[in-house]
């Protein structure tokens, strides 16, 4: 004989923390048992809800444990910690190499931010606190979201014109076409539509050479940016080739050829007797 004192009601809340992960909370609630003849509907109704919930808690730590495997890859590339920028450029380095980390592995959209925010710390961390308690409690930002307020604060739009001048005045100078070539690629992210294509960014290099490689390059048209820089560190190979040979077959200096004879004039013909 079947006999059922109470009947028990599960409930599933579900919390949305700060840092984007769920607090799965079961509450249980017993209830006095219905009347005798609905008692048959009353055990199909428990357990089709028992079924439902259960499989939605099933659904529940599923997801859950997918956030934490994919929190651990994210923390597997070993992201950089961000405090504050001592250097004005160093938040929008920290930015790029975030987001090249979430290239590494299909992350969900919505636990970028997340993600991101907990490699914050000090100033920084106050200041993304700060920023998310201007929202509805439970809000959930965007990786975009995240990137325009980081750029906003960290990354002043006055700095970015001031590198964007920096590029179109760059010059190669006194340095070789390496370090020329290294200080191009580092401005050159700033340099937005001036470097949009293969071909803009060939110009660009083209116009900051020396003359000497300038003219020795005219002639030749490159398929990539690559080929161009590897083409010019040809030609300053060969110029310092050139310069080497040429000092090598001058003359040595103070050497006997490069100084003119001297002679001494000497008085023929018969000397006089001294008185």
């Amino acid at each position: 004989m079947l006999c059922i004192e109470r009947l028990v009601t599960i409930e599933i809340v579900i919390i949305n923390l700060d840092d984007g992960t769920n607090l799965v909370m079961v509450k249980c609630r017993m209830t006095a048992p219905p009347n005798s003849p609905d008692l048959v509907q009353a055990i199909a109704a428990i357990l089709t809800g028992r079924d439902e919930q259960t499989a939605l808690l099933c659904q529940l730590v599923e997801k859950h444990h997918g956030q934490d495997t994919t929190r651990h890859l994210f923390l597997g590339t070993q992201p950089l910690l961000f405090h504050k920028a001592d250097e004005l450029l160093e938040a929008d380095s920290w930015l790029k190499t975030i987001e090249l980390k979430f290239t590494l592995y299909p992350y969900n959209e919505g636990d970028k931010a997340g993600f991101a925010a907990q490699q914050l710390r000090g100033p920084a961390r106050t200041w993304w606190d700060n920023h998310v308690a201007m929202f509805p409690a439970g809000t959930r930002f965007t990786w975009a979201e995240f990137k325009e307020a980081f750029k906003a604060h960290h990354v002043p739009a006055g700095v970015i014109r001031r590198k964007l001048t920096e590029f179109l005045a760059l010059k190669q100078g006194n340095s070789n076409v390496m370090q020329y070539a290294q200080n191009f690629n580092a401005l050159s992210q700033y340099a937005g539509y001036h470097v949009d294509t293969d071909e803009k960014k060939q110009a660009c290099f083209r116009q900051g050479l020396s003359s000497k490689f300038q003219d020795h390059l005219t002639m030749f048209k490159f398929n990539t940016f690559s080929e161009l820089v590897n083409g010019a560190i040809v030609q300053e190979d060969a110029h310092v080739a050139h310069k080497a040979e040429k000092k090598r077959k001058a003359p040595a200096a103070g050497s006997s050829s490069s100084n003119p004879q001297r002679f001494r004039l000497v008085q023929s013909g018969p000397q006089r007797a001294p008185f």
